[in-house]
Formats: C-alpha cells, sequence, structure tokens
C-alpha cells in the first residue's frame, strides 16, 4: 500500500512538472545549409532563432529569425501540448518538436515543403545568446551624417542581366543591371513613369555599379538614396529638375469595417522582413515590422503598373499579411492582378481607391555616359 502511494506521488509530481513547462523564451539552432538558400554561419548552416512570448490571456505568440540576414518573420501559430511543440510560418514551413524533460530543448523536424530536416533548439540565456554577425550586425550610420560614395567602379553589366538588383539597407552599394532610369528611381524614390525626357540610352544601357561609403556604419535608406544622387552628380554629370504632374493612383486607405493592421511587437520583430509562400492558388506575402511606406514600395516593385500613394496615416510599423488569391495557377492577366490586390488589401485591413492625384516628377535636363572608373 506504501508503495502504491508512493508511486502515485511521484506520478503526481511528473504531471504536474510536465505542465509546468513553458516554452517562453528565445530558442536557437543551425539548419543545415541545404534549408536555406544560403548557409549563413560561415558555411556551417543557418542560425535560426524562435522567440515565444505568452500574452495576457495565457496564449502563445513569436517570431523567427534568421539572425545573421538581419530580418525577422512572425509565426502564424505557436503550440505547445507537453511535450509537444510547434513553430509554423504555414503548413508547408514548421517547425516541430519535443521539448525535454528538463526543459532546456527541443529536438524535432524542420519542414520545407517536401524537405525535412533534424534540428535541435536549445533555451538560450544571456551568457548563450547568439550575437548576429556580418552584415546584419553593423552598426547603422550616424542620423546626421551626409555620407557620399568613396571609391565607386560602374562597368557594363553582362548580357544575362536584365532585371535591376540592389540593396539599400547594407553598407556597400552593389547593384547588377542598372540603367541610368534604375539609378534616378533610386535617388529620387519615385517610379519609372516619373522620370521624363533624357536621351534613350537612359532605359537602354545597363551597367553594374559597386560603390563604398565613405562614412562608418551601416547606411539608412535615405542616406543610401543621397549617395546614389551624388554619383549621378558627379559620374554620369546629371542635371535635372522637379515638377508635379497628375497620375492615376491607388490609394490605399483604411477599410472602417475591418480591424486594423496589427502592430509589430518589437521584442519579437525588431528588424522589418518579408516572406512569400504557395497556399493552393494563392500567393501569401507576410510582413514583419514593416511601415506602410515600405509595405507599398515592395507591392509596386511586384505590381510594376500600379501606382500606389499612402492615405492611412499609420505611421508606426505592423505585420501585415497580403492574400494574393489565384496567382500561383499560372499567367494571370494584369486584371487579374490588380483584382487580386484590391481583395488582398481587403483582408490585410485596407481599402485601395482608384483615383487622380499629383505626383512629383524629375525631368533629365541633361546626363552623359558614366566616366571612366
Amino acid at each position: 500500500m506504501k508503495r502504491t502511494i508512493l508511486c502515485a506521488i511521484g506520478l503526481f509530481a511528473a504531471v504536474t512538472s510536465l505542465h509546468a513547462q513553458t516554452i517562453a523564451g528565445t530558442w536557437q539552432g543551425t539548419l543545415p545549409v541545404a534549408a536555406t538558400a544560403q548557409g549563413s554561419n560561415g558555411g556551417n548552416g543557418t542560425r535560426i532563432v524562435f522567440t515565444v512570448e505568452k500574452k495576457p490571456d495565457g496564449s502563445l505568440h513569436g517570431a523567427m529569425a534568421l539572425i545573421d540576414r538581419g530580418n525577422s518573420i512572425p509565426l502564424t501559430s505557436t503550440t505547445f501540448s507537453a511535450p509537444n511543440v510547434t513553430f509554423a510560418l504555414s503548413e508547408e514551413v514548421n517547425f516541430r518538436g519535443k521539448l525535454s524533460a528538463d526543459g532546456q530543448s527541443i529536438a524535432g523536424t524542420w519542414m520545407q515543403g517536401s524537405q525535412s530536416f533534424p534540428l535541435t533548439l536549445s533555451l538560450a540565456t544571456d551568457d548563450t545568446l547568439w550575437k548576429r554577425e556580418g552584415p546584419a550586425a553593423l552598426p547603422p550610420m550616424a542620423a546626421n551624417a551626409d555620407p557620399s560614395f568613396e571609391v565607386a567602379t560602374i562597368k557594363p553589366a553582362k548580357l544575362d542581366e536584365q532585371h535591376a538588383l540592389f540593396d539599400l539597407r547594407a553598407r556597400q552599394f552593389n547593384a547588377t543591371g542598372m540603367t541610368a532610369t534604375e539609378l534616378i528611381k533610386v535617388a529620387y524614390n519615385v517610379r519609372g513613369r516619373q522620370v521624363l525626357g533624357g536621351p534613350s540610352w537612359l532605359n537602354q544601357t545597363r551597367y553594374d555599379v559597386v560603390a563604398e561609403p565613405d562614412t562608418p556604419g551601416r547606411p539608412s535608406e535615405d542616406q543610401s538614396r543621397l549617395m546614389v544622387h551624388k554619383l549621378l552628380t558627379e559620374r554620369f554629370h546629371l542635371v535635372s529638375h522637379t515638377s508635379q504632374q497628375d497620375f492615376p493612383v491607388m490609394a490605399l486607405t483604411l477599410d472602417p469595417k475591418a480591424p486594423r493592421p496589427t502592430p509589430s511587437d518589437p521584442n519579437l520583430n525588431p528588424n522589418s522582413g518579408m516572406t512569400g509562400r504557395r497556399d493552393g492558388d494563392d500567393i501569401v506575402l507576410q510582413f514583419s515590422g514593416t511601415t506602410i511606406h515600405d509595405f507599398l514600395a515592395f507591392v509596386m516593385n511586384t505590381f510594376q503598373d500600379k501606382q500606389l500613394v499612402d492615405e492611412t496615416g499609420l505611421t508606426g510599423v505592423y505585420d501585415i499579411t497580403l492574400r494574393l488569391a489565384g496567382l500561383a495557377q499560372g499567367p494571370v492577366s494584369s486584371d487579374d492582378e490588380g483584382t487580386a490586390l484590391v481583395l488582398g488589401a481587403q483582408h490585410a485591413g485596407f481599402k485601395l481607391v482608384s483615383k487622380k492625384e499629383p505626383l512629383p516628377v524629375v525631368i533629365v535636363d541633361h546626363i552623359d555616359p558614366p566616366t571612366p572608373n
């Protein structure tokens, strides 16, 4: 009888301990290189970090970060039913594992489409928490800095570089396949339709540009645009002036009948990020820690024929999920894209209203091919 009571007490203690476990905290582990497009930990894999918090109502929410790439993505679901743990970005991309008895690790599997990879996460402490490395760890440039490119190399682009690629958030401006018009768009933060005048080669001749700032730190987007503007003046001898012209636009407003966009939790999403995935015939774009300005800029890069303007009045950073119905099923028309964009915006708490509005235009008075390096 005494042995039975002791066994019962032991069982009760084990169950109580199990239910007392929590997954709130920061969990980190390393994915094999093959699990992502590119390893970011010295070729030894991709360092992945999950941050989990408990809301006042007892539910869990979390975010995932590829720590050396600087972006953080909100999880669509975070569940824990001891000892089972699930961190999900979608049905196709998720992590499922089991919490150890001591609550210090989670052993499981990272699922990415049809691929799966073993992944063990460890509970991080102040001493063991990973620090960012590479470009993501570079401190920002001083806000009052007036940077220029100290060294800039401009070469004709390769024939296979048909699309302009650049990153305004990196320290080094490394752009491929850029026409002079593309560089003007970057410098003035306008669309192609807002650049007027200039010779025909402005839109035809493509360049590769590699430029290094003369000021320490990682430049802001505005500082990068300023340096590109200086580059155009110094190397292309650009002379221009600005004016305004009426354009048909789609104004992004708040839908009064829908919930407001979700403000980002700075503890979970300290850096802006975006992921895209296919969900049946739909494309789902998930933004985290994004401003409405950056959100619209990305959408306009995706739907080149749409001119979007912000009339929401929102000034913070938000988590936004944009579902574009039917765009993954094959070739679609621009009308289909426009319909999907309007419906996706409505489901995200916005409205898109067609109207005409004056927008700035850049008029090219003079420009030359770039001077030699």
